[in-house]
C-alpha cells in the first residue's frame, strides 16, 4: 500500500489543472483522478498511466470548470477564437490556392507516416522481448594469423553448458537451430523447418504460449511446440495439444507429442520457425564427435545477463573460459569469444550471418531519409505558396496596421492559418496513409497497423502543430513586417526579387528533387543489370524440383543417395514429355545463398575452405555451364562417378594449382580424386559477392572423408531441375503433378522456377527501389506544386513589369523567357550541388555490390532534363496567362 501511495501523477498534467479549475472544484476532481492514476498503475503500467491521467486532465478542461482569473483572460480566447475564425473565411474563400497547400502537405505527410511505420518496424526488431536488454547472441573469432581468420555467429555445441557452468554472470543459455525434416507418417511426407532449441528458449524470450504446457513447453525430448498457423495446417479445428507428429531423423521415424500452441511469429523478430523441438536430442541429430568439438560450429548461442552484471564484466571472464576448455589446442588470442547485443543483430552486416538474418542498415536509412525529404519538400512548397499568396493581402495587412494591430497580432493570425491549414492536412494524410497502408504492406512485405492509440494521437497532434508553426513562420513574420507606407501605396519591395531566403528555399526544393530523380535512375539501372547480368549460366524457363531421400536414409551422404535414386525415376517421366529438355539433379540450385561450405588442412596444414556441390553427369550441361579446361563429366564412365571433380577457376586460383587438370586437390586425407575439367566462373550466389571457390562432385564420398569442417545455409537436399520448351510456362504445373502423382503419389510437390528465385535474391533492393521510385514521383508532383507557388510569386511581383513589356511589344516567348530567368540559375546551382551528393550516396550504396554499374553521367543529364522539363512545363502555364491579360489593368493596379 505504500508503495502504490509513493507513485505520483505526472507533475505537469497536476499543474495544469491547478491553473485552470475552480478552487471548488479542484480537491475532488484530483481526487478522482489519483485514485484511477493509481489503478491504471497496477494494471497497465506507469508510462500508460501518466498518458491516460494527462488525457483525464484535458477531459476536465471545460468552460464551467475553468477559474475565473485575469491570468487566464478571456481575451485571449476570444482572439483565438476570432483568428481561427478569420483563418477559415481566408482559406475557403482562397479555394484553389488552399487545395494545393492542403494536397502538398497530406501528400508529404502520408508518404511520411507510411515510410516511419516501416523505419519503426525495422528498428525494433527483437525488442519486444521482456528480457531484451539482457539477452546477447555469442559470437566466435579464430585467428592464426595470414588469412586465416575465421568468423562465426554459429557457436560449438559444447558451448552452452560451458557458459552456464563457468560464468557466473550468465543466468542462463540457450541454444538455437533450425534444419529441415520430412514431416508426416510416409507416404505423406512434407519437407518442413523445424527449430531445434534449449528447453530454456520460451523462458528467455517473449513468444507467446496460447494453449498447452506454457510453463515449460520443451519439457523433454519428444516434446514439440507448433504456431497456430500449423495447428490449423495439420490438424485442422481439432485440438491438437498431445497429439502425434512424426519426424523423420536420419532415416529413422521418431514421434513427438505437441505440448504447446505458441501464436504466429511477429515480422519483427529475426527467429522464423513454426515448429520447435528440444536440443535433449542433440545425441540423434549430431555425430558424437561434434557434441564436444570446439571448431565445428552450428546453433547460436545466447546468454541471458544477471541484472546486477553487465557486458563488460562478462565478457573480461569468457577469455579464461576459453582457456578452461580448449587448454593448449590453441595459443593466447586464437580463439576469441564475444557477446552482441539481441536488438543489435537485424540491422548489423558487420557479423556474419547466422541463423538469424540480416537487413541491410543502408535502406532503413535511405527510406527514413527520403520520407523526411518528401515531407521537407512539402513543407517548403506551403511556405512558397504562402509567399506566392501574400501580396495578394498586402493592403489587408496595412489596414490592419492602420486600426491599431500589432505585429504580434499580425504574425498569430497568419500562423492560424497555417495551423488550420496543416491539420486539415494531417487527418487527410492520415486517412490517406490508412487507405494505402494494405497496398504499403504488399509492396514492403509487412504488417504494419497503423495505430491510432492515444499516444499516437498525441504524436499526430504535436507532428500538425509543429509543422504549421514551422511552414507558416516565414510568411508570417514577412507579411507582419511589411512597411505600412509601401503596403498602402501597393509597393512590395520588401518582398521582391532578391529575396535571398525565398531563392535558397527554390534552389534547396530544386536538389532534393533532382538528386531523388538521379538515385532512383541509378538504382533503378543497377536492379536491371543484376538481374540481367550473364551469370555464366542458362537461367531462361528453368524449373527445380525438391527431391525426398528414402525413409531410411541416414546423413547427408545417404539423403543424397538416395534423392538422386528417386530423383531418376521422376527424369524417366519427365524426359517421355516433349516439352522437357535438360533433365539434371543436384545439391544446390542456382538462386539461394549458402551453399554447402566445407573446411580441410592443406598439404602445408593450412586451414582451407570450398564450395562444395554434388551433382549428376548432366548438371553442368544442363545449365550451359562453359569449360575453360578439360571436360564436362562423362555419364559411361565409372570412374567419373567415383573419383572425378570439376573446379571453378576461383577453386584454382585459391588453390593456387597449376596446369591442375590430372592433379588432386590439395589435401591428404581425401578419397581418391582427378580433376578433369576446370568451369569459367559463373555466379551461384548473389551479386552482392566475388565468385568463391567450387568443388563440383558426383561422389559426395571422396569429398567428405577429408575435411573437418562443414556449414550448410541451403538446404542440400537433392533437386532435379530441366528445361521448359513449351508456349506456356503455366502448362508446367500440369505437366509435373502428372509425373509426380505416378511417381510419388503421397509427397508433396514443390518446384520453382530458377529465374523467380534469382529474382527473389535481390527482393529487398527491389522493393526499395520500389518504394523510393514511388516517393520520387510523389516528390517530383509536390516539387509541381511548389513551382506553381513560385511562378505565382513571380508573377505577383511583376505585374507592372510584365504590361508595360507588352505595351512595348514584347512577345509571349519574351515573357516567358523574363519568368524563366527567375528560376534557370537556381536550378542550374541545384543541379551542381545535387551531382556530387547523388554520387557520393549512391557509390557507397553500390559497395554493397561485388559487381555493378559505373555511374556515369547519363544519369545526371537525363535527371537535369526531366528537371528542367518540369520547370518550364509550370512556368509555360502562367507566362500564357500573363502574355494573355490585359496591361492596362496591371498598370492601373500600380
Amino acid at each position: 500500500m505504500k508503495e502504490q501511495q509513493s507513485i505520483k501523477p505526472p507533475r505537469w498534467s497536476y499543474r495544469f489543472l491547478t491553473f485552470f479549475c475552480k478552487e471548488e472544484f479542484l480537491e475532488e476532481i484530483s481526487g478522482d483522478l489519483e485514485e484511477i492514476y493509481q489503478v491504471n498503475c497496477q494494471t497497465h503500467g506507469k508510462r500508460r498511466a501518466n498518458w491516460r491521467y494527462a488525457w483525464n486532465v484535458l477531459r476536465f478542461f471545460k468552460w464551467s470548470n475553468i477559474k475565473k482569473t485575469t491570468r487566464f483572460n478571456s481575451n485571449i480566447v476570444t482572439m483565438t477564437r476570432n483568428n481561427f475564425k478569420i483563418a477559415a473565411r481566408v482559406l475557403w474563400r482562397q479555394k484553389v490556392n488552399t487545395l494545393l497547400n492542403v494536397t502538398g502537405i497530406s501528400i508529404g505527410i502520408a508518404c511520411f507516416l507510411l515510410i516511419s511505420l516501416y523505419v519503426k518496424r525495422e528498428v525494433s526488431f527483437d525488442k519486444f522481448h521482456e528480457k531484451g536488454d539482457r539477452i546477447y547472441r555469442t559470437w566466435t573469432l579464430e585467428d592464426y594469423g595470414g588469412d586465416q581468420q575465421f568468423f562465426y555467429t554459429n557457436s560449438p555445441l559444447p558451448l552452452e553448458k560451458a557458459l552456464e557452468d563457468n560464468i557466473p554472470d550468465i543466468e542462463m543459455a540457450v541454444q538455437y537451430n533450425r534444419n529441415n525434416f520430412l514431416v508426416g507418417e510416409e507416404g505423406a511426407r512434407i519437407n518442413e523447418p523445424i527449430a531445434i532449441a534449449s528447453p530454456e528458449f520460451f523462458e528467455m524470450f517473449s513468444f507467446p504460449i496460447v494453449n498447452g504446457n506454457q510453463e515449460k513447453p520443451l519439457a523433454d525430448r519428444t516434446s514439440i511446440v507448433i504456431s497456430e498457423a500449423y495447428a490449423t495446417k495439420y490438424f485442422g479445428s481439432k485440438m491438437p495439444i498431445g497429439e502425434p507428429i512424426s519426424v523423420q531423423i536420419n532415416g529413422e521415424n521418431r514421434v513427438f507429442n505437441v505440448s504447446a500452441i505458441m501464436q504466429d511469429l511477429p515480422k519483427n523478430t529475426g527467429f522464423s520457425f513454426d515448429m520447435m523441438i528440444s536440443n535433449k536430442n542433440d545425441d540423434i541429430l549430431y555425430r558424437k564427435e561434434a557434441l564436444q568439438a570446439w571448431f565445428n560450429v552450428s546453433p547460436e548461442t545466447f546468454v541471458l545477463i544477471r541484472e546486477n552484471s553487465t557486458l563488460a564484466a562478462t565478457e573480461e571472464k569468457l577469455p579464461a573460459m576459453v582457456k578452461t576448455a580448449l587448454g593448449d589446442r590453441v595459443e593466447e588470442g586464437e580463439y576469441t569469444l564475444g557477446l552482441q547485443p539481441l536488438t543489435d543483430i537485424h540491422l548489423n552486416p558487420e557479423f556474419p550471418l547466422g541463423n538469424m538474418p540480416v537487413g541491410n542498415p543502408k535502406y532503413v536509412y535511405v527510406l527514413g531519409a527520403i520520407g523526411l525529404l518528401v515531407l521537407l519538400i512539402a513543407c517548403i512548397n506551403y511556405t512558397t505558396l504562402s509567399m506566392g499568396q501574400s501580396m495578394k493581402r498586402a493592403k489587408e495587412v496595412g489596414v490592419r496596421k492602420v486600426v491599431g494591430a500589432q505585429k504580434s497580432g499580425l504574425v498569430w493570425q497568419y500562423l492560424s492559418e497555417s495551423v488550420l491549414i496543416t491539420f486539415i492536412a494531417m487527418v487527410i494524410g492520415l486517412v490517406v496513409a490508412y487507405l494505402l497502408l494494405p497496398l504499403f504492406n504488399n509492396l514492403a512485405n509487412t504488417d504494419l497497423v497503423m495505430p491510432f492509440d492515444f499516444e499516437s494521437l498525441w504524436v499526430y497532434l504535436v507532428m500538425a502543430l509543429g509543422i504549421g508553426l514551422a511552414t507558416g513562420a516565414y510568411p508570417a513574420l514577412v507579411l507582419s513586417s511589411l512597411k505600412l507606407t509601401n503596403v498602402l501605396r501597393g509597393g512590395s519591395s520588401s518582398m521582391g526579387g532578391k529575396n535571398v531566403l525565398r531563392k535558397s528555399l527554390l534552389v534547396f526544393q530544386l536538389l532534393l528533387t533532382v538528386f531523388l530523380i538521379s538515385s532512383t535512375l541509378i538504382m533503378k539501372k543497377q536492379l536491371n543489370f543484376i538481374q540481367n547480368e550473364d551469370l555464366g549460366f542458362n537461367r531462361d524457363a528453368m524449373v527445380s524440383v525438391v527431391l525426398y531421400p528414402a525413409p531410411e536414409a541416414q546423413g547427408l551422404g545417404d539423403n543424397f543417395t538416395s534423392g538422386f535414386k528417386n530423383g531418376q525415376l521422376l527424369k524417366t517421366k519427365l524426359e517421355s514429355n516433349p516439352d522437357v529438355s535438360d533433365v539434371a539433379m543436384g545439391s544446390h540450385i542456382f538462386g539461394a545463398n549458402g551453399w554447402m561450405k566445407v573446411g580441410f588442412n592443406d598439404n602445408n596444414d593450412a586451414f582451407k575452405q570450398f564450395n562444395l556441390l554434388v551433382v549428376d553427369p548432366y548438371y553442368i550441361s544442363s545449365f550451359g555451364i562453359q569449360m575453360k579446361e578439360g571436360r564436362d563429366f562423362d555419364p559411361a564412365l565409372d570412374l567419373d562417378k567415383r573419383e572425378s571433380i570439376i573446379l571453378n577457376q576461383a577453386a584454382v586460383d585459391y588453390f593456387g594449382l597449376t596446369d591442375p587438370i590430372g592433379k588432386q586437390l590439395p589435401g591428404q586425407d581425401f578419397g581418391n580424386n582427378t580433376i578433369i575439367g576446370i568451369t569459367e566462373d559463373f555466379n551461384f550466389e548473389s551479386l552482392h559477392s566475388e565468385v568463391r571457390p567450387l568443388v563440383i562432385t558426383q561422389n559426395d564420398q571422396t569429398i567428405f572423408s577429408g575435411i573437418n569442417d562443414i556449414s550448410i545455409n541451403d538446404s542440400p537436399t537433392p533437386k532435379l531441375v530441366f528445361k521448359y520448351t513449351g508456349t506456356s510456362l503455366l502448362e508446367v504445373k500440369s505437366i509435373l503433378d502428372k509425373a509426380w502423382a505416378s511417381t510419388f503419389p503421397n509427397e508433396e510437390l514443390r518446384f520453382d522456377f530458377v529465374d523467380e528465385k534469382l529474382r527473389l535474391m535481390y527482393q529487398d533492393e527491389a522493393r526499395v527501389n520500389k518504394i523510393v521510385g514511388i516517393a520520387t514521383v510523389l516528390s517530383v508532383l509536390i516539387a509541381s506544386i511548389g513551382l506553381l507557388g513560385l511562378t505565382i510569386l513571380i508573377v505577383n511581383t511583376k505585374v507592372k513589369e510584365i504590361g508595360i513589356r507588352k505595351i512595348l511589344g514584347a512577345s509571349p516567348l519574351k515573357i516567358f523567357a523574363m519568368l524563366f530567368n527567375d528560376f534557370s540559375w537556381q536550378l542550374i546551382i541545384a543541379i551542381v550541388l545535387s551531382v556530387p551528393l547523388t554520387w557520393y550516396l549512391m557509390s557507397n550504396w553500390l559497395k554493397d555490390f561485388a559487381y555493378q554499374i559505373s555511374i556515369g553521367a547519363d544519369m545526371f543529364v537525363l535527371s537535369a532534363a526531366l528537371a528542367f522539363g518540369l520547370t518550364t512545363l509550370v512556368i509555360s502555364y502562367h507566362a500564357i496567362r500573363a502574355a494573355k491579360s490585359n496591361p492596362v489593368k496591371a498598370l492601373r493596379a500600380e
